[in-house]
């Protein structure tokens, strides 16, 4: 019997994944500097489109990196615990966290669902100071989560489409992220705001994808 130790495949993941993606980022940093030697060769309005794209590449590298997670092992994690961390990490002291003891079954990528939410929050509520909180029920069984923010709302010609792979202005891929990754667990995410008055989505759970040890939830 061979001595070799393979490594788990969800590890290998992660570390063929953090190889590829800072090799990807120090070669568009090599393209970032050589675009501007060029700058006084092009139009101001190709130039601004190339840095805009090459923008948008670094931010996709930001999501690639929260997605590295994918390979952890899950466990259940405190969802009270993971919502402070995450505030503490964005620096959003207005995000308000109205919830009791609950569990969820997850590795890091219930972390990314609400970074993303908060972000969008941020970059699209259209307030400087907009505020955020998230709160729980319990409602047939289900763990129902709310995410809701004081801003401009989702247009309701957006709502249907929010969810979709390239939807938005920024990379197109977080909130198309988030989605699956609650399907992964067993559950649904919907947005049911009101347009003007700010964005609401609810995340329901199934019991198994959840504890609590506070029966008042």
């Amino acid at each position: 019997m061979s001595s070799m130790v393979l490594m788990d495949f969800g590890k290998f993941v992660v570390v063929a994944s953090r190889a590829l993606r800072h090799d990807l980022i120090n070669a568009l940093f090599v393209v970032q500097a050589n675009i501007e030697f060029l700058k006084d060769d092009i139009s101001p309005e190709k130039f601004n489109v190339i840095m805009a794209q090459t923008e948008k590449v670094f931010s996709i590298m930001e999501v690639w990196k929260d997605l590295e997670e994918f390979g952890e092992s899950s466990s259940w994690q405190e969802l009270k615990t993971l919502l402070l961390r995450v505030r503490t990490q964005m620096n959003t002291p207005h995000l308000e966290i109205n919830i009791q003891d609950v569990k969820v079954n997850t590795n890091g990528l219930f972390q990314f669902v609400f970074r993303n939410l908060i972000d969008n929050s941020m970059r699209h509520g259209g307030r400087p100071d907009i505020a955020m909180s998230v709160s729980t029920r319990i409602e047939d069984s289900n763990l129902i989560i709310i995410y809701e923010d004081n801003g401009i709302g989702i247009p309701a010609s957006n709502k249907s489409r929010i969810f979709a792979q390239g939807f938005g202005n920024h990379t197109g891929l977080g909130m198309f992220f988030a989605y699956q990754i609650i399907q992964l667990m067993g559950g649904t995410i919907v947005e049911n705001g009101v347009p003007g008055k700010g964005a609401r989505f609810q995340i329901k759970l199934p019991k198994d994808a959840y504890r609590v040890s506070n029966c008042d939830l």
